[in-house]
């Protein structure tokens, strides 16, 4: 697959969901921190070999030093529901 398509995916889902999972436990945050956060894993995820890894400890790097260590449960809950989410979303782009 495409690591283009990858890096996107991860740069939208990962927006998305971890913005709905936010919403849902009503944890304070702008939309503009989590597009900040998803961007990072985007790029992180371009890396050879460790770019799974380095994206999501982009991630969570990010909105840990956006949000602080107070909401790590909602952020570590939220960042992984997204990557949860990625799977099906990345497998039925494997198929086109």
């Amino acid at each position: 697959m495409n690591p283009s398509v990858i890096a996107l995916t991860y740069a939208v889902v990962g927006t998305a969901v971890i913005a709905i999972v936010f919403a849902l436990f009503k944890t304070p945050h702008q939309l503009w921190e989590v597009v900040l956060a998803a961007l990072v894993g985007a790029a992180l995820s371009f890396i050879p070999t460790v770019g799974g890894i380095a994206s999501l400890v982009g991630t969570l790097g990010v909105l840990f030093w956006r949000l602080g260590r107070g909401l790590a449960t909602d952020i570590i809950v939220s960042v992984a529901v997204a990557r949860l989410v990625m799977v099906p979303v990345l497998l039925m782009l494997n198929r086109h």
